[in-house]
């Protein structure tokens, strides 16, 4: 899944707008516009961070999101270039977590550098984050914000030779990596997986304690723009291994027919 770097530049889209935004959020508006500057390809499910820049040290990384819509052009989002005649292009992004960034800087610009020390200086929004650093970034991300750190089963696999050794890359679904999504399919289906009913923490005590993947009931070949998820209706929970075992074949099985093989197979073996 590849990860972009969204800005916002207090001197060209002033607090007040911002301001407005971060109360429609709380409101439960997350799906919102922003500007990607001049980049014309971001995927959809795309993971983006949202960061400060312009003058002073109190910059950094204040949200994080996943993109529902792909770039499209629109009027320009600073007045004065709009009044002539200017457009920008946007995607929406549906954001997970958004804070306040006159007062809740997550990760402070110096932190950053930590990562890299290139990344963070672009003069437009939309710049790619190397893989690498974004997994990074995710990590204390998760960690700042009180999230929910997941690993996912191998469901798509990039069409490239990999050298033993090496780190695979994996195609997700974003939408099982939204914390909000997780947090929701959680509460309605709770902790047991739903093939095998397998609980971690009952098995595992403490360590295991709230760990569950979640699965896309409908299949990413099948998922498009215009499509709007109910985490309580589209996600399951399911262990590391029945997740694995859904998505083993090029056809990815339902949960029922699983259960089903779990059913006849299941009671054969024990760890």
């Amino acid at each position: 899944m590849s990860t972009f770097l969204l800005t916002w530049k207090p001197d060209e889209w002033g607090y007040e707008k911002l301001k407005e935004r971060l109360d429609l959020h709380r409101a439960g508006e997350t799906i919102q516009r922003w500007s990607c500057g001049s980049t014309k390809n971001i995927p959809l499910g795309s993971r983006v961070f949202l960061t400060k820049q312009g003058k002073g040290s109190y910059k950094g990384i204040f949200g994080s999101g996943y993109v529902t819509q792909q770039p499209f052009e629109e009027p320009h989002f600073n007045e004065e270039k709009r009044k002539a005649g200017k457009t920008s292009l946007y995607v929406m992004v549906n954001f997970d977590r958004l804070y306040d960034p006159l007062s809740e800087i997550k990760i402070d610009r110096t932190e950053l550098d930590d990562f890299d020390l290139k990344v963070w200086d672009s003069q437009g929004s939309g710049k790619t984050i190397p893989d690498e650093v974004a997994s990074n970034l995710e990590r204390l991300w998760l960690e700042r914000t009180g999230g929910v750190g997941i690993p996912y089963a191998d469901e798509l696999l990039a069409d490239s030779s990999v050298k033993e050794g090496a780190t695979k890359q994996v195609i997700v679904n974003a939408y099982e990596r939204n914390p909000e999504a997780r947090e929701r399919c959680i509460r309605k289906w709770g902790l047991n997986c739903a093939v095998c009913n397998f609980h971690f923490e009952l098995f595992y005590g403490q360590l295991g304690k709230g760990y569950m993947h979640v699965h896309h009931l409908k299949p990413l070949s099948e998922i498009r723009e215009e499509y709007e998820i109910n985490p309580e209706e589209d996600l399951r929970p399911v262990c590391p291994n029945c997740h694995s075992m859904l998505h083993r074949n090029k056809q990815v099985l339902s949960v029922e027919e699983l259960r089903k093989i779990v059913h006849t197979y299941g009671g054969q073996v024990r760890c």
